[in-house]
């Protein structure tokens, strides 16, 4: 009688030290170099992996879900530039589209750059109807500096 307990207290024993070490019947599948080394270490690498794996599985099936919705949603328009600022013209002309079905005030971020970088930024409010596009202009706050500007840069629209 004594034995037959010793036996199913080593099966219980081996069982819950397998599932904590993430060991299973079809083999332990972790490629850890120190299985044969046994011994505490040997499953306390074990151990720390498979918690690792365990979170980064869970991060997965959680990762592709959350991100989808904020990326589907993208800008709610945008924006090309139909002509630049420049010398004699301290203003860029923006051509604005929405991209919702709904009525939407916009900010359209706009950069003036130079040869040395930025020049000037700024931001123009457009109100937007469903779908529909508008030309806006975008004016320049230091207007001695249009010449110094050689492109203009849209940002997002939020």
């Amino acid at each position: 009688m004594v034995a037959g307990r010793r036996i199913r207290f080593t099966a219980v024993l081996v069982a819950v030290v397998f599932a904590l070490t993430g060991f299973s019947s079809s083999g332990h599948g972790h490629g850890s170099k120190s299985s044969g080394s046994g011994g505490c270490s040997s499953s306390k690498k074990r151990s720390s992996y498979n918690s690792n794996s365990n979170s980064n599985s869970g991060s997965n099936g959680s990762g592709k879900s959350s991100p989808s919705p904020t990326k589907s949603a993208g800008p709610p328009a945008h924006a090309q530039v139909v002509t630049c600022a420049g010398p004699g013209s301290p203003q860029a002309v923006l051509k604005v589209t929405s991209d919702v079905d709904t009525t939407r005030l916009v900010n359209v971020p706009l950069v003036f750059q130079g040869a040395g970088g930025v020049v000037e930024r700024t931001t123009v409010p457009v109100s937007l109807k469903a779908r529909e596009t508008q030309t806006v202009t975008a004016k320049m706050a230091q207007k001695d500096k249009a010449a110094d500007v050689s492109a203009c840069v849209v940002g997002t629209i939020n």
